[in-house]
């Protein structure tokens, strides 16, 4: 085979890589660079009673955040999954006039799509989605007795959200994540006391994680040009 021909080949090759790493790469992944969390406490009373000290929300740091979101496997693209890992423990101080705790600590939680869940997102990029959490729970009630800490497995809960994508950017909401619902086992009556419930919301700002195949094929695809060109 003559150069030209040799060239010409490099340039199907190079054609026939880039048309392999399109198909594969239609899943995308996002590691998330920035973004907020925070958790709301209530008591199931029939009015949502916000049993946080001070009335307030519990703001949250994660690390090793991701996410996969595919463009084209529905009309208005796919989340396939998430996961999103706390970076230390969640403390909360909770108001004793209201419920039979002081404390709750949450460690090693993750957060993720229950097995197999995938969520197609509606045309303004909004989505429902049902996850599962894990985590080790511990607390401390208003005498300084202890109890826990607790591996917790939520796999009944799920969250509604909305999914952006704005160039290499994914911009992710979840809201009303159901992370725990628990009896006040220190309550006079426990039985008929109304539950805690620990909600969370998430916003974050992900980055386009770049394929190492697609930079591996190109510069393959150079090698094979510099390899045919011909001699002057």
């Amino acid at each position: 085979m003559n150069r030209i021909g040799a060239f010409c080949w490099s340039l199907i090759t190079i054609a026939l890589l880039f048309t392999a790493s399109s198909a594969s790469a239609a899943s995308m992944p996002y590691a998330f660079d920035s973004g907020t969390a925070v958790l709301t406490v209530t008591i199931d009373d029939g009015f949502n009673t916000n049993v946080v000290a001070g009335g307030g929300t519990v703001p949250i740091t994660l690390d090793g955040s991701l996410v996969v979101f595919d463009p084209v496997l529905s009309a208005n693209g796919t989340l396939i999954s998430l996961s999103l890992t706390d970076a230390g423990p969640i403390n909360i101080d909770l108001n004793e006039a209201l419920v039979a705790l002081d404390t709750i600590s949450i460690v090693d939680a993750l957060l993720m799509n229950n097995a197999g869940a995938t969520a197609d997102l509606t045309g303004p990029g909004s989505f429902f989605i049902d996850t599962m959490l894990s985590a080790d729970v511990s607390g401390v009630f208003p005498d300084t007795s202890l109890f826990g800490p607790t591996h917790v497995d939520s796999i009944t809960s799920g969250a509604s959200g909305t999914l952006v994508v704005t160039g290499d950017e994914l911009t992710l909401g979840l809201f009303g994540i159901n992370i725990a619902t628990f009896q006040q086992s220190a309550a006079p009556n426990p039985e008929t006391a109304p539950l805690v419930n620990v909600k969370a919301d998430f916003v974050f700002v992900g980055t386009l994680v770049p394929e190492p195949g697609t930079a591996l094929l190109l510069g393959l695809g150079l090698i094979g040009l510099g390899a045919a060109r011909p001699e002057r």
